[in-house]
């Protein structure tokens, strides 16, 4: 079989000479396209890919030369010999240094014809593998995510086009000299910036100024490297400003998480202190009657045990928010509109008491009209007011302002939300700021602490206030921020709208236990414990049931039973695991119902199993009403 060799455009204007060529060059499996003028060789050149092209240099409408610098800037995976009558040799040597390979004089000689050819056909295969190792190159190096910088002692040779879309130094920068000493912020450390400028192979983080003078925090990596035969230095850069943003969001969600965990965690100690509490003073607060009742004002300890009494009943108080904050039941709840919880607070007797103790504060509002409901319990909003105003009124004492505001709006709880991209449901926002010195940072981290408090020790306040906040915030299915208003404190509430008149309360959904009737259940686990609770609960349930420690014995029993359903376990011990214990089973009998229990297993697995048709997978440890509802829509085949 003949090898067919490279495509060839013959061009000359003695149509006698091309077309003897042309059957000489098909004799050695050459194919050829002809081109009797230059604007016909241009023309195919557009509609054809030549390995090489034979041009004579004197053309009626055109010079070769020309063609030859056509080629050269569009069609440069095309080489060129010139062909050349003995007058115009110099011609030749012309259209060489326009990027001619070679040129052969006529008459031609045809061995040295022959092997020009080939040597020009191996010289385009490498232009070709060069032009195409640069193209990828080229590719590979533009659509990096990463800076890609070459240097020597710092000054850049080379870079791709991230570094300007990334830091913004164009081409014309690196003409002028921009070195990574200019990139590299002072701000990185010395060990960072040591690892990039000397190419030290390794990774670190450390932060670029851009051309605008921005800077970013960046992730930067860099090893010495031999380029153009001589030891240069690389250093790849990826900007990490989104990544650094979503940590420190992260963050700020975790610490919110561990937050809320421990303030549940508090809320359920400080349950067993109130109840421990009440007990114990109880009679603190009750003997004291006793005695009083059988004492005149001016018996000698009178006064004492009145003030024993006194003591009592402000431990009671404590008491009395301890269990506030405990939230381990339901109140009772109403839609409300909170402005009218607000104007009903501030109309009160005990806030105008409070306030007049305050004279040169003003408390003012900002309330929105058609502000939506809320399911709450108002004696528990009107708790919260209190503490948040009165705990501002004491922050500010003289000449300041407290705002009250409400409005609608759209929120996503924190530690509820599902997407980063979620909207949000519609939510009363309620909002206490006022114009006082603030909270600093080490204060806000532990503001809604129990018995954590700002105020001064023995002066006011049991530090109870704002994790009574907290709580009931948490109660109502809300969140609380505390923001810095410089100056001041703002606290933000958000509270569930409902556009319902009245509040469904949450029940659990009643559990009811399918019972069988009278079908026949195979269990097939390699724990016997656990064998023998599931068949004295099934049994209980009306169901026959039988069991078996490995999926070979489970096999043997349904040889000689059949039966309505199989429970069978993920992993067993040696032997056949629960797949490969179906797999067999499915062999004999591919519509037998089988529900898969397991305690863990791998995801092929889970996939190979699924793919066998189980009607569910159960995990351990698995309840009775889960288990009857199973097997009752596995046997019905409602799955």
């Amino acid at each position: 079989m003949k090898i067919k060799k490279c495509k060839l455009l013959l061009v000359d204007d003695e149509p006698r000479f091309i077309d003897s060529l042309e059957s000489i060059l098909n004799h050695f499996n050459y194919t050829c396209l002809k081109a009797y003028n230059g604007a016909d060789a241009l023309e195919m050149l557009d509609k054809h890919t030549f390995e090489i092209a034979l041009i004579d240099v004197g053309l009626p409408d055109m010079s070769g030369c020309d063609i030859v610098k056509v080629i050269n800037t569009k069609y440069s995976a095309t080489t060129v010999i010139m062909l050349t009558g003995n007058n115009t040799v110099e011609t030749a040597v012309k259209a060489m240094k326009h990027g001619a390979y070679d040129f052969l004089s006529k008459p031609l000689d045809h061995e040295l014809l022959l092997k020009t050819l080939e040597k020009a056909e191996r010289h385009s295969r490498l232009k070709q593998d060069l032009q195409t190792s640069e193209q990828r190159f080229q590719v590979l190096s533009n659509v990096a995510w990463e800076c890609i910088v070459i240097h020597r002692n710092g000054k850049i040779i080379e870079a791709n086009k991230q570094l300007e879309k990334i830091l913004g130094y164009t081409s014309e920068d690196l003409a002028r000299g921009v070195t990574l000493e200019q990139i590299i912020a002072d701000s990185t450390s010395d060990e960072a910036s040591k690892l990039i400028m000397c190419g030290i192979e390794g990774s670190c983080t450390a932060y670029a100024i851009k051309k605008d003078g921005t800077e970013i925090p960046i992730e930067a990596k860099s090893r010495s490297i031999t380029y153009l035969d001589k030891k240069r230095r690389v250093c790849v850069i990826r900007d990490i400003s989104e990544r650094v943003i979503a940590e420190e969001e992260k963050l700020a969600l975790q610490n919110k998480l561990a937050s809320a965990s421990k303030l549940n965690a508090l809320g359920l100690m400080a349950g067993s202190i109130a109840h421990d509490l009440n007990n114990i003073l109880s009679g603190i607060v009750s003997y004291p009657d006793l005695l009083l009742l059988q004492m005149s004002k001016s018996d000698k300890y009178y006064r004492q045990i009145q003030k024993i009494q006194e003591a009592g009943k402000r431990a009671a108080a404590v008491v009395s928010d301890l269990v506030t904050i405990t939230r381990g039941k339901e109140q009772p709840k109403t839609a409300e509109n909170p402005n009218e919880i607000v104007l009903r607070y501030l109309n009160s007797l005990e806030h105008c008491e409070r306030l007049a103790t305050y004279s040169n504060v003003t408390v003012q509002t900002r309330l929105e009209k058609n502000i939506l409901h809320t399911c709450c319990s108002p004696p528990h909003i009107h708790k919260l007011l209190l503490n948040l105003i009165g705990n501002a009124l004491e922050a500010i004492q003289e000449g300041g302002t407290i705002n009250v505001c409400t409005e609608n709006c759209l929120f996503s709880h924190p530690l509820q939300s599902n997407s980063d991209n979620e909207v949000g449901t519609d939510h009363v926002k309620l909002v206490v700021s006022d114009n006082g010195p603030g909270i600093n940072h080490t204060d806000a981290e532990h503001i809604f602490d129990p018995f954590y408090t700002t105020k001064m020790m023995g002066k006011s306040g049991s530090g109870l206030g704002l994790s009574i906040v907290w709580n009931i915030v948490q109660e109502h299915n809300g969140w609380v921020e505390l923001k810095d208003n410089k100056p001041g404190a703002v606290f933000e509430i958000y509270l569930p709208a409902t556009k319902d008149e009245t509040c469904a309360i949450t029940t659990s959904p009643q559990k009811t236990l399918k019972k069988g009737d009278g079908e026949t259940i195979l269990i097939i686990d390699d724990q016997a414990e656990q064998n023998q609770i599931l068949e004295e609960s099934l049994s209980k349930l009306g169901y026959q049931t039988h069991s078996v420690t490995s999926g070979e014995k489970g096999l043997e029993f349904l040889k000689s039973q059949p039966v309505d359903l199989i429970l069978l376990d993920m992993i067993m011990g040696d032997g056949l695991n629960g797949r490969e214990t179906l797999e067999v089973i499915r062999e004999d009998n591919p519509k037998q119902k089988t529900i898969i229990i397991s305690g863990y297993a791998k995801r092929d697995e889970i996939e190979k199993t699924r793919a066998l048709g189980v009607s569910f997978f159960l995990e351990k440890p698995i309840t009775i009403s889960n288990l009857s509802n199973s097997i009752r829509s596995s046997l019905t085949g409602d799955n």
